[in-house]
């Protein structure tokens, strides 16, 4: 288990941290009246809803490598208030975030065609209207992933692999190296085509799917967004990666089934200053083959102080974000 993970789960981390939320209620005139209820960790994040005498408030608590989240959500809520849950406090440097609590998201109500284009229209309309703020998102600790430089860097990632001692968890052999190097080819003109279509780099979620969304108040609104720990500075599109995976796997169908279509033009047209639907659909299948790099770069963030085993059980996740085949 990580150690932060440990740490989550001791009294004394857990007695601080209802300190810390009691501290922030009072800011607010507000009290605690029942919680923190810790949800079960994962190695990303923990989380716990907290009663006042108010409303209902979540806490979040990021793994060291993704501390910039409650950075990030403030800079998006600064910008675009009505599409995030602003938190009431942050602590930039513990990674803590406390929100209210706005609810259900779209997974409560399901895979339906509906919820997804609601879902994706969301999304695309969050990341047009943040484009052009990547120095405000890049001090909050989001990294810039370009990508004109992808190709530099994954042959830099693959020698930093092959460089590791064999015995290292994350170690790749030249064999296995050369075999990825010979997708540079298609790397290469994915990359040329993103760089030179017309839509600018934006917020790339890294995780996106159906709980990303708050279920709007109003018929006809756009949902909030959740959950930028994994986000990155790149192509839009390359959030649809996740996205287009899980709708094929709920619906058992490829990529080019109706329903799935009519999802990607509920969000390619939040994108209609910057081409056709036939130009920007274009673009999709080179930002969905980089979308990876990007969560290896997140990987290698999030395993940085990760002991022996956490590395061991995630070696594989991590380096099958080279294979871009």
């Amino acid at each position: 288990m990580a150690q932060w993970i440990d740490a989550w789960n001791s009294d004394d981390w857990r007695e601080a941290t209802a300190e810390w939320i009691d501290a922030a209620c009072e800011a607010y005139g507000i009290a605690r009246t029942a919680g923190p209820d810790f949800w079960p960790a994962d190695l990303h994040q923990i989380q716990a809803t907290v009663q006042t005498d108010a409303a209902d408030l979540i806490f979040s608590a990021n793994a060291p490598g993704l501390a910039s989240e409650p950075a990030t959500t403030v800079v998006a809520g600064q910008l675009l208030p009505d599409r995030v849950v602003m938190p009431l406090a942050i602590d930039r440097i513990a990674g803590y975030m406390l929100s209210p609590d706005y609810g259900h998201t779209l997974a409560d109500l399901g895979d339906s065609v509906e919820n997804w284009e609601l879902a994706m229209a969301s999304l695309g309309s969050f990341q047009v209207a943040l484009m052009g703020h990547e120095d405000e998102f890049f001090d909050s600790g989001v990294t810039v992933v370009d990508p004109q430089f992808l190709p530099e860097q994954y042959e830099q990632a693959l020698m930093m692999h092959v460089s590791l001692h064999p015995s290292h968890p994350l170690y790749l052999d030249g064999s296995s190296a050369d075999n990825l190097v010979s997708h540079l080819g298609a790397l290469k003109k994915a990359t040329d085509a993103l760089h030179a279509g017309a839509v600018p780099l934006s917020i790339e979620h890294g995780n996106f799917d159906l709980s990303q969304v708050v279920v709007p108040s109003e018929t006809g609104e756009h949902g909030r967004i959740l959950n930028l720990g994994s986000a990155h500075w790149a192509h839009p599109f390359s959030s649809l990666n996740t996205p287009l995976a899980a709708m094929c796997e709920a619906w058992d169908c490829e990529t080019g089934d109706e329903r799935v279509m009519k999802v990607l033009f509920a969000y390619l047209d939040q994108f209609s200053d910057y081409g056709s639907p036939d130009e920007l659909y274009d673009l999709i299948n080179p930002a969905c083959l980089v979308a990876p790099l990007s969560q290896h770069e997140t990987w290698l963030r999030l395993l940085l102080d990760a002991s022996d085993e956490q590395l061991q059980e995630h070696a594989p996740a991590v380096l099958g974000t080279l294979d871009i085949s």
